[in-house]
């Protein structure tokens, strides 16, 4: 259990720091979803696919993207990952769920649903698409309202505190093995909420599950990583627009 915690802390603390360089460089503000993000994306694999809005970069990096991909993207290079075309983001994530479940390798597909993304009728299309074949599918929704929606569908619902990593890790790890089990979609509501990285650092070392110095070492190693990746950055072209480039993670 202490290295499932170092490994979630060290994800969590990535997602922050590279969001706060992006911040520094572009002026976009950090997103502070690091415990949803990272209680969902731990549960998967190599199999599992996710789809989710563009500016969403910890996901990617959640997933096992390298941050210098994620960088060269935000700087316009062609090594880049692209996954997020919001209305479309659910529909994605519904041929990927398709393809594990016909090829029977327990495979499921993740939908990060934004704000932009939740309400476009082709998620209300993807819902009803899911339910109706019994896709291994995962919608994670940003406060739309949607887990009381998809009841009528018969899809289960659940509203966790996206502050919470431990909540939404339990939420997501019970929502990931239905769909590996063949039992169907899920749709996961993420309440807003503060201050998820700080409460997960204050409750495990309230606890004594990880002391404090093992979590500054993580945040050095991670601050060094980001910066490395910033100053250091793939050696690739400019990005050509008329060709769409995908990073497999």
């Amino acid at each position: 259990m202490t290295d499932a915690l170092r490994a979630a802390y060290r994800v969590m603390c990535t997602i922050r720091a590279f969001e706060e360089r992006v911040h520094q460089e572009s002026g976009r503000p950090a997103t502070g979803e690091e415990a949803a993000t990272a209680g969902v994306c731990l549960h998967l694999d190599r199999r599992d696919v996710i789809a989710g809005a563009h500016r969403r970069h910890g996901h990617r990096i959640a997933k096992g993207v390298d941050v210098r991909v994620v960088l060269a993207e935000l700087r316009g290079r062609r090594t880049r990952v692209a996954d997020g075309t919001l209305g479309g983001v659910s529909l994605l994530v519904c041929g990927a769920a398709l393809a594990a479940k016909q090829q029977d390798n327990g495979g499921v597909g993740v939908a990060f649903l934004a704000d932009g993304a939740a309400n476009p009728g082709t998620t209300a299309e993807a819902l009803n698409l899911a339910c109706a074949w019994n896709l291994p599918a995962i919608f994670v929704a940003e406060d739309s309202g949607y887990a009381d929606r998809v009841a009528a569908l018969g899809m289960p619902g659940v509203i966790v505190d996206g502050a919470d990593f431990f909540a939404v890790y339990e939420a997501a790890g019970e929502a990931i093995g239905r769909a590996r089990r063949g039992a169907g979609p899920t749709l996961i509501e993420i309440a807003p909420g503060e201050g998820g990285f700080e409460r997960f650092r204050a409750r495990v070392t309230d606890s004594g599950e990880l002391p404090e110095q093992v979590l500054d070492d993580i945040d050095a190693d991670v601050a060094k990583l980001i910066e490395v990746a910033a100053v250091t950055p793939l050696a690739t072209a400019p990005d050509d627009p008329q060709t769409d480039l995908y990073a497999r993670y």
